[in-house]
């Protein structure tokens, strides 16, 4: 630089990064499971931004900790909250991964979708991008032409749940990309408005790297749990 350049300088502000301490659902030496917040992407893709993976050795340095790498085992969508399993050595990625490819993992999620199915449990056996895909579901809760869902994939296809919800005939709540409404309108006028679709990976079970069972949970979301009230005061509405 010299006397009278002209320097430009673009600030932002500092945010705290979205994965914190209190989105650990537990953590060892060689395995790291976090309730991923929406709008954290797995791994990049075109709305930027840091990932999953990057998000997590960010805080595990924060914490002092020897060992920070963090290495990705399986994915979810951008907008979908919930247990993500990440490997801390690659040792315990070439394990976990070989639980999932062998189909040796039990996942389970919530959803919240509208309509409701006419049944109060399904399978969803249909090919998700001509991949074999299989997803059981049955009905939690059901409220006004929508309905909570747990669904059980037993193959892990990319948007696999929201397919098949889609086939089914009772799309995700939020999902504009798989026909599900943006919103809700009650006869009174009251608006709820779904950010994101309406998916939260609840819990996984599977074997750790060191060999025994591993169930991790994930507490539903704020959002979630507020689609979750609308519905509910909806329901209980007069027409």
């Amino acid at each position: 630089m010299r006397a009278g350049d002209r320097v430009e300088l673009a600030l932002r502000s500092s945010r705290a990064s979205p994965v914190g301490k209190d989105r650990i659902l537990h953590l060892d030496a060689e395995v790291v499971a976090i309730d991923k917040p929406a709008g954290v992407a797995a791994q990049e893709d075109l709305a930027g931004g840091d990932t999953l993976p990057q998000l997590c050795s960010a805080l595990l340095r924060e914490m002092g900790e020897q060992q920070t790498q963090a290495l990705l085992v399986h994915r979810l969508d951008r907008g979908t909250t919930g247990v993500t399993l990440l490997a801390r050595t690659r040792r315990a990625q070439s394990a976990l991964l070989g639980e999932f490819r062998e189909h040796r993992v039990r996942k389970e999620y919530r959803a919240l979708v509208s309509p409701a199915p006419s049944a109060d449990t399904g399978i969803a056996d249909g090919p998700v991008a001509s991949r074999p895909a299989l997803t059981r579901w049955r009905v939690m809760e059901r409220h006004r032409s929508s309905a909570m869902i747990a669904a059980l994939p037993e193959t892990g296809r990319t948007h696999q749940i929201r397919v098949h919800l889609l086939a089914l005939g009772c799309p995700l709540l939020g999902d504009k990309a798989h026909g599900g409404p943006a919103f809700l309108t009650t006869a009174a006028g009251v608006r709820h408005d779904f950010g994101r679709p309406m998916l939260h990976a609840l819990s996984l079970e599977l074997r750790h790297p060191g060999g025994s069972p591993l169930h991790i949970e994930a507490p539903l979301p704020a959002d979630f749990e507020a689609a979750r009230a609308f519905l509910r005061t909806w329901s209980a509405a007069p027409d």
